[in-house]
């Protein structure tokens, strides 16, 4: 392994470890808009962070947020690869989680470049409980099989919102630290110890409540 590769698995490990204890604390603070997305952003880092947990966090932290075409993907896909833990020997569910295209091309792991846990999180009646809501969504058509969307600010091309690399044009984006969503050309803030970079919603929601930058805990002013 090369240095520069090293030093991006090292970058990648860092932010993993800072959005896990960030949503922690978020979810403490009751901060639902920095919770949701810190979740969301977490999806991509499943090679490393436990699948079925990162789908199931997200889902329900975008079910809470009303929004509900995210958390109908996503908890759709939770109850997969939950399924598919509880019948690892089931080709049939193994092979409709591989036909499945609702997170293609996105920069989210697929369930093959992870291996699955040993056991379900949730005992089959809580399962049930979110199946039957994500039928009851799709019965009453609340919900579109469709995620939130960004406009690649390189290429022009239409991105899954929390992607940090274009499929298109392979532009990468700096993650915000208060989200871990893509930084863009407008509306960023920098703290002014670190200089780490962090959408202005996002950083406006968690230094009014706490006071200090989300990465650095330097004392800072909300915008």
């Amino acid at each position: 392994m090369c240095i520069r590769d090293r030093y991006d698995m090292f970058a990648e490990y860092e932010m993993i470890a800072h959005l896990e204890l960030l949503r922690s604390e978020c979810k403490a603070l009751n901060l639902q808009k920095c919770y949701t997305h810190i979740c969301i952003s977490l999806l991509r880092y499943t090679k490393v962070v436990r699948m079925d947990k990162a789908f199931l966090d997200a889902g329900l932290a975008c079910k809470d947020m009303k929004l509900y075409n995210m958390a109908f993907i996503i908890l759709n896909r939770y109850l997969d690869l939950a399924e598919a833990i509880e019948n690892r020997e089931d080709q049939e569910i193994l092979a409709a989680l591989s036909e499945d295209t609702s997170l293609k091309g996105t920069d989210i792991p697929t369930p093959f470049d992870a291996p699955l846990a040993e056991k379900n999180l949730l005992t089959e009646a809580k399962r049930n409980e979110i199946r039957d809501w994500v039928l009851q969504v799709s019965v009453q058509q609340k919900a579109e099989q469709k995620l939130g969307m960004r406009k690649c600010e390189e290429c022009g091309s239409s991105v899954y919102e929390a992607c940090l690399t274009c499929p298109n044009c392979k532009k990468m984006s700096e993650p915000c630290v208060a989200s871990g969503y893509p930084l863009a050309k407008q509306g960023v803030v920098y703290c002014k110890g670190c200089q780490r970079g962090a959408l202005k919603e996002y950083w406006t929601e968690y230094v009014k409540a706490t006071q200090y930058c989300p990465w650095c805990k330097s004392v800072q002013s909300a915008f």
